[in-house]
């Protein structure tokens, strides 16, 4: 039965209302385009409806509450009379009647290729790719037919959110490659920091309100790359891993710990050596011989940068201290491992022979020692400038200082 129906049988109530199975349509299009007076209009609590005649805006109703319809009268909705068809003699409305949804839309997705971008952790350059949902609701219904979808037939959900799902990821797009530059992150670890992404995507948006519409939240997402860019990265992130780990042994090194580095270093190459020998004999001697070949270059940097060992700096002894030691003991100026560490009880220490002093001529000058000019007695020659305080000399056998001009070592008897 056709409207035309209702009006020739007295009948002036029809029902509208959305059908059950156009729920799930953001935006719903009534068919009929002819609606006798007095039809009661079902609006639900989370929808609009539009009323548009010839492509112009007349009015918008909200629900009428809960169990409640609204009668379609002029008396009782007075932007009605614009709708009014005069050759029926007012008893046909003439209107094209939307239904909106105005409930968050939830699940939206959204998702693809994001620029390239530099990587601060690893630089280098990587292509991500993001794959989410987002939120989003209508706010305006007559903003959003008139200044977006347009008075054409319903449309489909996916026509309604093309639109927008391109403006929330252009935001992505323009976001995600300040944040990781911001954060100097690893693009990978992004997934970490959703809660202030999501925050800043919102903030990056384009404004909705011209089209009545509002970004209301990000969902889950997530970042991956392709099988050739993962595979990129893995190896950056490896090469990356063995300079942080050449950098912790340069510390070492010059921390003094060269040693374990170098004892490690040459352990691992024992082991590639025996991964790599091609049987058990060869791969055995080839690690050892790497092994003993690292320890050996180990102790020889070892001693270059440090001649005393472990020992540190020597203290030094008092004169006439026996300055030599064992093989394998500690370095001169040490106690001697297996040596008396003092005199006996009441023995006498060696007394260091008194340095000789210039001899004083008849006139009252010296030589100097430098330079040979007869000079006045005193500190530096006058002549030269040159130190005229003797300069005592190690004796080759025990390293006791001498006194100059000794022929023999006060302390062990060595020819000087």
């Amino acid at each position: 039965m056709g409207v035309m129906d209702f009006v020739r049988g007295g009948v002036q109530e029809m029902i509208i209302a959305r059908p059950d199975a156009q729920k799930s349509l953001y935006v719903y299009k009534h068919p009929e385009r002819t609606i006798p007076k007095w039809s009661q209009l079902t609006i639900a609590a989370d929808e609009a409806v539009v009323f548009l005649r010839d492509g112009a805006l007349v009015g918008v109703l909200r629900t009428a509450g809960v169990g409640q319809r609204h009668t379609l009268d002029t008396g009782n909705i007075p932007f009605l009379s614009n709708l009014v068809d005069s050759v029926t003699g007012g008893n046909i409305f003439v209107t094209d009647l939307y239904f909106v949804t105005m409930r968050p839309i939830r699940d939206t997705r959204f998702g693809g290729p994001l620029q390239a971008m530099k990587d601060p952790e690893l630089e280098i350059t990587v292509s991500p790719r993001i794959f989410g949902t987002f939120q989003w609701r209508v706010t305006e219904p007559e903003k959003f037919i008139v200044n977006y979808l347009g008075t054409g037939e319903s449309p489909s959900n996916d026509r309604v959110e093309s639109f927008i799902t391109t403006k929330f990821m252009n935001a992505v797009k323009r976001t995600v490659p300040v944040f990781v530059i911001r954060q100097k992150i690893e693009v990978q670890n992004l997934g970490a920091y959703q809660e202030e992404l999501g925050q800043t995507f919102l903030q990056k948006c384009d404004d909705l309100s011209d089209i009545g519409a509002q970004f209301v939240g990000l969902g889950d997402f997530t970042i991956n790359f392709s099988e050739e860019e993962l595979k990129r990265i893995q190896d950056a992130q490896k090469q990356y891993a063995d300079i942080k780990a050449q950098k912790r042994a340069k510390d070492d090194l010059g921390g003094g710990n060269y040693m374990q580095y170098a004892a490690a270093k040459a352990m691992m190459g024992a082991g590639e050596g025996m991964a790599k020998g091609g049987g058990e004999g060869g791969g055995m001697m080839q690690g050892g011989l790497g092994f003993g070949m690292g320890m050996s270059m180990a102790q020889m940097y070892q001693q270059q940068m440090n001649p005393y060992g472990g020992w540190g700096q020597p203290p030094g002894g008092p004169p006439g201290y026996p300055q030599g030691g064992p093989q394998g003991g500690p370095p001169p100026g040490y106690p001697q491992q297996g040596y008396p560490q003092g005199a006996p009880p009441g023995a006498p220490t060696a007394p260091m022979a008194a340095a000789p002093t210039p001899s004083v001529g008849q006139d009252g000058q010296v030589n100097c020692t430098q330079c040979g000019k007869r000079v006045a007695p005193g500190k530096f020659c006058a002549e030269c400038g040159a130190s005229m305080a003797p300069t005592p000399k190690a004796c080759a056998g025990c390293g006791t200082m001498n006194p100059p001009g000794s022929k023999f070592c006060a302390n062990c008897g060595h020819k000087m």
